[in-house]
């Protein structure tokens, strides 16, 4: 699954979509469109964030997909993993078509929009999100030692090897974790304090010698204050790196917990109080 809420959820209910966009279940929707434009309904799919701390689209997160009021479910390809969908009507015809069911609260059962159902988001609200390499289901890279290090500390990695490509900009040195996935340090994870691609530097040593061969995973986030990309609502994306000066765009978030195990690659977060703030500039 995308994202989910593991604590603090606000309340659960139907909103109305904006009749084009598509909602997947897990997905992260906000209250606003871009640059503080209103919604064609309630919520709209959240944009990937374009300046540091989105202070260009201004986005405003709602909620995470939960339900969707179709009496079938449906179910497409999103990246390499199957996803329940719905795509938004607006025409009359279309929506009097529409299989549909389940809707509560304002909406009447003989409704025919396309409603979803979303776990509201609030500043206190803990999410859980997947790291992905550019497409959501897509796994982090590998990094593979390619020199030893005695003392656990600096380790020489093939280039673009940790997970930061030339289009992601610069890496923001302290906002980065390194986990060891095999070796003599396998589950161990530590802050990265260099801005590059092959040769990481930790903040506190391995406590166990690094040997060639030993695998490792770094993510562009760490306990604490974090600057992410999330994109199309779906996935922090693990591939972009930061930017400080925030070109590639990011949300701002307090990460509580990363998990890098191989197939359950995730942090808990939540977003700082200014993206819910409308009035800000």
């Amino acid at each position: 699954m995308a994202f989910s809420v593991v604590e603090g959820e606000g309340r659960t209910l139907w909103c109305a979509t904006d009749g084009s966009s598509t909602y997947y279940i897990g997905q992260i929707v906000s209250i606003v469109a871009t640059t503080k434009g209103m919604t064609n309904g309630t919520v709209v799919p959240l944009d990937t964030p374009h300046g540091s701390a989105d202070t260009t689209h201004f986005e405003i997160p709602f909620g995470v997909v939960v339900g969707i009021n179709n009496r079938t479910p449906t179910y497409g390809t999103l990246g390499s993993k199957k996803v329940e969908y719905a795509t938004g009507v607006v025409s009359s015809a279309n929506q009097i078509i529409r299989d549909f069911t389940g809707a509560e609260g304002m909406y009447g059962k003989g409704d025919p929009q396309l409603l979803v159902q979303i776990a509201e988001i609030t500043p206190n609200t803990i999410i859980r999100g997947p790291f992905c390499m550019s497409a959501y289901g897509t796994g982090l890279t590998l990094q593979t030692a390619t020199s030893a290090s005695a003392g656990g500390g600096i380790v020489a990695f093939a280039a673009n090897s940790s997970g930061v490509v030339a289009a992601g900009g610069t890496p923001v040195t302290l906002m980065r974790t390194m986990y060891c996935r095999s070796g003599a340090n396998r589950g161990i994870y530590r802050v990265l304090v260099d801005v590059s691609a092959t040769a990481p530097a930790v903040t506190t040593a391995f406590p166990y010698g690094v040997a060639i061969g030993d695998t490792f995973v770094t993510v562009p986030a760490k306990q604490g204050l974090s600057y992410i990309l999330i994109t199309s609502g779906m996935f922090i994306d693990a591939a972009l790196g930061q930017d400080s000066s925030g070109a590639n765009g990011t949300f701002h978030v307090i990460v509580y917990r990363l998990n890098l195990e191989a197939d359950a690659e995730w942090c808990d977060f939540r977003f700082l109080n200014m993206h819910f703030d409308n009035a800000r500039a």
